[in-house]
Order: C-alpha cells, then structure tokens, then sequence
C-alpha cells in the first residue's frame, strides 16, 4: 500500500500521524537500546522477546499508516529476531551491526515522513543483508544513502550558494574532506519571528552540528548577529551524517523555525584559493573578517512542527498485553512553557501585593481590613509555593533521555578508532530542568569524543602500560543541595599536561617563565581554538569542542572542573542549577544598587570587621573558622561608585558552588524574596557575573548574580 492510498480508506489517517511519529520514535529508540544491550548479555531471551515485539509494533504502525518501505526493513528485522528467540541461531556482531543500521534507516524515513515527504531512503540493500544472515552469510558493509529534505522541487531550483568569504586555511580544509568523500553542506536556518537571542540560537546550532561533523563557517558571525536584524543565518558543514539527521537535530532547538540543507558546490572554493595572491601568508589570512551580512536564508519551505520530543516515560502497563489503561499523557512544550511563564508572573504579583499590604499596615496598622489583606496574602503565598512546587515538577526530566544517546555513540566511535571501551551509567534517574536537558547534551557530547579520541588509549598500548585493554568511560549523574553534579571520567592517559603547555607558550597565550599549577593548565584546553591533537579526525582535534562546552555552561549558571592523573585517566566535573525559570533569592544592596542572590548558593552570611580582611596574591581575604575565605567585592566587580563614607564592618555572603566557596562583600542585606528570572536580552546577554534579571515588588529591575560564573572568574580561572 502507497502513502497516497490512505485517501481511499474513508479515514483521514494524516491526523493519527503526530501520534505515530512519536510512538515510532519511542519503538526505534527501544530498539537501539536493545541492541546494544543484547551486544553485551548474549542470549538473554526476555531482552530477545521485547526487541521482537518493538519490531512487531512499528510494522504494525508503519503498515496501517501505508509506509511500505519502514514495514519491508521491519519485517526483515522480526525474521532475524524470531528466529533468535526461538533458538535458531545466536547473537553476533554481524546481526548487531545490521540491525542497528536498520534503526539509523528507520530514522532517516521517520524524518522524511514527519517533512511530509515521500519515502525515498533505499531499504533493499539492509534486506538483502538480513536475508544473508538470516542464510548464515557475512553481510555486506551498509552504506547510508544522503538525502536533501525538501519537499517542493523548486527549492531545489532556487538554491544559491552562499560566499561564506572563506580564508585559504578554511577553503583548503572544506577542499580535502570533498577530495576524502565528505560531505560539504550549505545549512540554513529560519528562526521564529522575534527571536531575542538570536546568537544563542547560532551558538546552539553550532553545537548540534559540531555533534555530527565539523562547522566551518557562520554567517553572519556571532557579533553580527548580535547586533543585526537578520532574521536567520547559515552554516558551511562538513559531514557523514544524513541531512535528514542534521535537520532533526538542529528543528529539535527551541525558537528554530525551519531548516534547509544543500549540498554546497566545492567547485567554486577550488578557483578561490587559486586566485589567493601568494605572498599574503595563511597566518594573515585566517585572521581576516567577513564583512557584516545582511544575509536573509532564503524561502524556507520545510515548516517546524511539534517534533519528537524526549520519549515519555514508560510504565510497567506498556509492556503489557491487553491493559489499555493510560499512566502518562504527552503535552506540547510550548504549552508548558507558557504555564511556567503565567506562574512566574503570578509570583511577581503575588511578591507586589505583599509589598503593598506591607505598606497599608505601616500606614494603617489598626485597620481590619488591612490585617485581612495581609492573611489573605500570606494564605495566597502558601498556594503559590504549592503551584510553584507543582509546575517545576513538570519541567523536570531524567537525565537519562540524555544519556541514552550515548552508548552507540560510543560504540560507533569505538569501532571507527580501533578501541575497545566500555560504557559505564550512573544516575540516570537524576531530575533537573528540561531547559538544561536540551542543552547539557551537545557539551557531554563533546566530551565523551574527546574521551574516546585523547583520553583512552589503545588495546597495545594499555597492554604495556598493565592496563585491562578494555578502557572505561563513566557518565555519572547527582544531586548536591540545588543543584546536579555530572561527571565524565575516563581511565585513560590522563591530560598531557606539559604537552598543553607548550602549545599555550608557543601560541602565546602564556608566557614562558610562568608558572601554573595543574589547574590552570589543565583549564588551557576550554580556550578557543586549543587543541593538542597530533592529526585532525572526523571525532576530534580540529581545536572546537572544549570552548564551545565552557560556553555552554555559562549560559545555563554551571561550571566545569578538571582533574587528572598522568596514566590514570581524567574526569571532567560539571555543576548545574536544576533550575532556571523561578528561584529563592538573597536581597543585597550595593551602593544604590540592589542584587539577587540565589538562596541555593547562599551558605552564611557574616558580619567581618575590615581590619580582618587580608591581602593575598592580589585577591582578598578573610580567616573564617580556621579555614581561608577569599573574598570579592561586588562594588568593584561591577565598576560602582566608591562610597562617601566607608564603616569599619562590611557583610559578607558566604556562597558555594560544589566545593567551592566565595565571600560576596556588600554593604546590606535586605531579606529574602521569590523571584523570577528573566533573560536580559541579546545586548546585555553573556554579561559577566550577571544571570539575569527579576522585577521586585516595588516594580523595580533587579540583577541576579551568577554565582557559578562568579566562582569560575575568581577560584577556577584565576593564575595561581
């Protein structure tokens, strides 16, 4: 049955389709998970039975939907997987491989289907191959089709390719992956009308992209999107993965209207480098700007529907027969978006009647109606935290919807390196915020690559060293108070410390008769454009990544720390607020200024005499319980007027950030007050220090400190 005869059926089968979609995603997404499980257990024949019947369901689904080509691929898979369970033949590394290049197949149709596109992604060589197995032979190595989504031809006839003003360094490197059999390709991106963080968005696409490939080329750049009107940007991108894959990753970014991908004409770069005047040297030339673009993508013609979100989450009664009964319900985002948003503009107004029943009772404070106002607002703040407590609830999401991306990739990384490793999950139950689910993923990305590339060596070389020649890599997940703790650990080689050295000396970026500790070294790598690989691959080395995670992390309040031991391997901690949207805040005043601190991060507050306070390496400090307090001045840190009058006390907030602590030097504490933080826009986005920005109950703009940058400036980045 074709796609177009559901016409004929009497039932309008396109409105079930949102429904299959993400039920199709939650099946194949079961099966690739299964697989690489059952690459490990052998013949575990419960695994076996649920493998067989996610196969059964998606061709059950795909065939009543009339999409022939999924149901051919699956019915194939379920021959291989019955006669697996039913005893006929025992796992192997060849069906394993098959079966899991039917599933990155699947996806490539799933992509095409939810484009409203017809299916044009070949299956018939993966049949033959599971044909073969299922006869006993070796299959024949699976080569994934590309295909371009669009869905009207005179898309294709309006492409232009794009001057991406590329410098000889960049044009060569785009040059050699076409000569390797790379693919070069031309992404445009339409943002929604009104995107404010417009390069966010380009920062966020960067680092999908980075995920499967190599970006080259922004346009326009970062600063120019920061202050321009573009309503969109593009990207140059050298990579093997579908385009269809690109395409999903890149619409699964929140505010990104619309994406299209072209093969980009290398040609025309080969006549560029030529025409380079020879004695302009590549160093000169790399430094050069593209001119500011007013570049406009054009016409988008593959508009962003709901997605396939995370899977929801499955209950004992899905994997049952015959229990119809519903435990989970799927709501779109952009519903709970605007919930969270109605809940924190109650809780401003709720914070601004508080303030005006405060200020009635001062005036008229033997007036019953005033106390009763007052009872009315404290009954209505209790509601209000239950409200609260309730919505946050729904924003919270495992961990574990972003962790199980990882043990394929890890395979697949594996296998192209020669390694043999193994993946180790901790604490994939633990909650925070899904606004930092859908971005934690790209930076842990980066470094598990660069775990499998730098940090694990390989089997002859971890023999000589008396190592297993199994290496592991650990992906662990926690709470610490109000906020989550990742660690990415590896037993590998350890970071090349005076490795990273030199090449920091030799690029200038320290001086030769420095002297850093490990830690600072160790921080050298999150510069831009830093790498200490020896050869460029298609995992790692290009000298991108390791910025674009420190990046990252800034945006969402979080920092990173490293630790290595030479031979012994490294971990990479990564600390996190679990939420972004509404937060217990610490009141100080600054001059005339007032701050919000997050109460999460709020240890103590002390009352220091300022004779007490000492001067160490440049940095003051203050002896708290026999321990070292170092101290920062907030008037200072953000440039404020020096007061007329200076008292012999000042307050101290004490504030921590995993192990880390740091006085905040202020000059009064107001109280403790329910904010809600809002983003500052493009123009004051980034600013250091800053998270964000809260509007008190007198209807006043406040700024809300970010503790974990705070820390990073002053504990972790700072020369020893």
């Amino acid at each position: 049955m074709g796609q177009d005869d559901n016409i004929n059926l009497g039932v309008d089968l396109g409105e079930f389709l949102e429904f299959y979609l993400l039920d199709s995603q939650e099946q194949i997404d079961r099966l690739g998970a299964g697989l690489l499980q059952l690459e490990k257990e052998g013949g575990n024949i419960g695994l076996i039975n649920d493998l067989f019947r996610s196969a059964h369901s998606l061709k059950g689904a795909s065939g009543t939907m009339g999409f022939t080509p999924i149901v051919a691929m699956t019915h194939a898979a379920e021959d291989l997987l019955d006669n697996l369970r039913q005893g006929k033949m025992d796992v192997s590394l060849e069906m394993i491989d098959v079966l899991l290049a039917v599933t990155d197949r699947v996806k490539a149709m799933l992509t095409q289907v939810e484009l409203r596109q017809e299916i044009t992604v070949g299956f018939e060589d993966l049949v033959s191959s599971m044909r073969g197995v299922l006869a006993g032979e070796k299959p024949v190595a699976v080569v994934s089709p590309q295909i371009i989504p669009v869905t009207e031809e005179v898309a294709l006839e309006n492409f232009v390719a794009l001057d991406f003003s590329l410098t000889q360094f960049e044009s060569e490197k785009v040059n050699n992956a076409q000569l390797m059999g790379h693919g070069i390709y031309q992404v445009e991106v339409q943002l929604e009308s009104g995107t404010l963080m417009k390069a966010v968005r380009a920062v966020m696409v960067t680092q999908r992209l980075e995920g499967m490939g190599t970006v080259v080329k922004l346009l326009p750049s970062i600063e120019d999107l920061e202050v321009g009107n573009a309503e969109g940007f593009a990207l140059l991108v050298i990579s093997d993965e579908l385009s269809g894959e690109m395409q999903r990753e890149v619409l699964g970014i929140s505010e990104v209207e619309a994406v299209m991908i072209h093969s980009y004409p290398v040609a025309d770069l080969l006549i560029e480098v030529e025409s380079i005047r020879p004695e302009v040297s590549a160093d000169l030339v790399m430094e050069e700007k593209p001119s500011p673009s007013s570049f406009q993508p054009s016409p988008v013609v593959e508009p962003k529907g709901t997605g396939i979100g995370a899977p929801a989450p499955v209950t004992e009664a899905a994997n049952g027969e015959g229990n119809t009964q519903v435990h989970t319900i799927r709501v779109d985002t952009v519903r709970m978006d605007n919930l969270i948003n109605l809940v924190g503009e109650m809780v401003i107004t709720r914070t601004r009647l508080v303030q005006i029943g405060l200020d009635l009772k001062a005036q008229y404070r033997m007036d019953n109606m005033v106390n009763n106002l007052n009872e009315a607002n404290v009954y209505l703040g209790r509601l209000m935290n239950d409200l609260q407590e309730s919505v946050m609830r729904l924003r919270m999401v495992a961990i574990g919807t972003v962790f199980g991306r990882f043990p394929r990739l890890v395979r697949d990384l594996a296998k192209k390196t020669g390694k043999e490793i193994d993946l180790v999950l901790k604490g994939e139950d633990t909650e925070l915020d899904k606004t930092v689910v859908e971005v934690i993923g790209d930076p842990l990305m980066h470094l598990i690559r660069n775990a499998v590339d730098h940090g694990i060596e390989s089997p002859e070389v971890r023999r000589e060293a008396g190592k297993p020649e199994v290496g592991t890599i650990t992906l662990d997940a926690y709470h610490e108070g109000n906020h989550i703790a990742i660690l990415i650990s590896d037993d590998g080689a350890g970071l090349p410390l005076d490795k990273i050295r030199n090449i920091a000396v030799a690029k200038g970026l320290i001086g030769e008769s420095e002297e850093l500790s490990e830690r600072d070294i160790s921080n050298l790598i999150f510069l831009p454009g830093f790498s200490t690989a020896d050869t460029v691959t298609d995992i790692s080395g290009r000298g991108v990544g390791m910025d674009v995670v420190k990046k990252a992390l800034n945006n969402l309040g979080g920092m990173v720390e490293i630790t290595t031991r030479k031979g012994k391997g490294s971990t990479f901690t990564i600390r996190l607020p679990l939420t972004l949207a509404i937060i217990q805040a610490l009141l100080v005043e600054v001059g005339e200024e007032i701050y919000a601190v997050p109460l999460s991060s709020v240890l103590e507050t002390l009352l220091v005499n300022r004779v007490e306070i000492k001067t160490v390496g440049g940095l003051p400090m203050v002896q708290l319980r026999g321990n070292t307090l170092p101290l920062i001045s907030l008037q200072e840190k953000f440039g404020l007027p020096a007061p007329e009058t200076v008292s012999s006390e000042v307050f101290v907030v004490v504030v921590g950030f995993g192990d880390k602590a740091l006085g905040l030097i202020v000059d009064e504490l107001r109280g403790q007050q329910e904010v809600v933080i809002k983003s500052l826009g493009d123009f004051l986005n980034n600013l250091p220090g800053i998270a964000g920005a809260t509007i008190l109950g007198d209807g006043k703009v406040t700024l809300i400190l970010d503790i974990g940058s705070l820390i990073q400036d002053v504990l972790v980045t700072r020369k020893a």
